[in-house]
């Protein structure tokens, strides 16, 4: 039974990214012509233009015509997008979304408190974030644009990559549960003030260098943003 192109394109994809490691490629290098690659894959052009394809879907590539193909960075945009459409079917859950933003967020504040504790970072782009949700008469828009802020600022102070590109992944469905949250925090009542304060009691840990205080206050948080949105 012959192997259907597909499959051998797959293979030459893993092929190439594992010789991309191999060889020490960074970002903006060429990888092998795609002569190079057909011999020594054993394939032909075609199957090898269709792995380039993938890998260029993927972010791992880019391709311009009658250049060679050269490595790139894949950015969070990638992750997020399949996140994004996983939820969109509901073969992944809302409740996990906010399960992981628990785990990722409650370890990226306590490194955040972990930096402030050995001095090296600071607070300023955190409070910034937090007086500007103070100010009275603020669009949800205007708001929620501050929330986000104010997590990007804790991950930015975390200095923690493979966390904070999660992060950046999740950025898409986020605005919309933050949208979400906003209305469901309206609706019982809760109010932006509610909000506020958990993010005070956030900044206070983070500044006072407590990690697991950092921890507990985030998690609180995002439970709450679980009962905004009914869960």
């Amino acid at each position: 039974m012959s192997i259907e192109r597909t499959t051998l394109s797959d293979h030459v994809a893993k092929g190439i990214v594992a010789d991309i490691a191999e060889r020490g490629l960074k970002a903006g290098d060429e990888i092998r012509a795609e002569g190079e690659l057909a011999e020594l894959y054993g394939v032909n052009k075609l199957v090898v233009r269709e792995a380039i394809r993938t890998l260029v879907a993927r972010e791992i590539l880019v391709s311009s015509q009658g250049k060679r193909a050269r490595v790139s960075t894949p950015s969070p945009a990638v992750f997020g997008q399949i996140l994004a459409f996983r939820l969109g079917q509901r073969s992944m859950a809302m409740r996990d979304l906010i399960d992981t933003r628990i785990v990722v967020e409650g370890a990226l504040a306590a490194r955040a408190a972990e930096r402030i504790a050995d001095g090296s970072g600071d607070v300023k782009a955190i409070e910034k974030s937090l007086v500007d949700m103070r100010e009275p008469g603020l669009t949800a828009e205007a708001f929620i644009s501050f929330d986000l802020q104010f997590h990007d600022g804790i991950a930015d102070l975390a200095d923690a990559s493979i966390l904070s590109f999660i992060l950046s992944a999740m950025q898409g469905v986020l605005l919309d549960t933050r949208r979400a949250s906003y209305a469901g925090r309206r609706k019982r009542q809760a109010g932006v003030d509610r909000t506020i304060e958990e993010h005070q009691a956030i900044l206070d840990a983070i500044a006072a260098g407590d990690p697991a205080r950092a921890t507990a206050a985030m998690t609180g948080h995002l439970s709450e943003t679980g009962r905004d949105l009914g869960l």
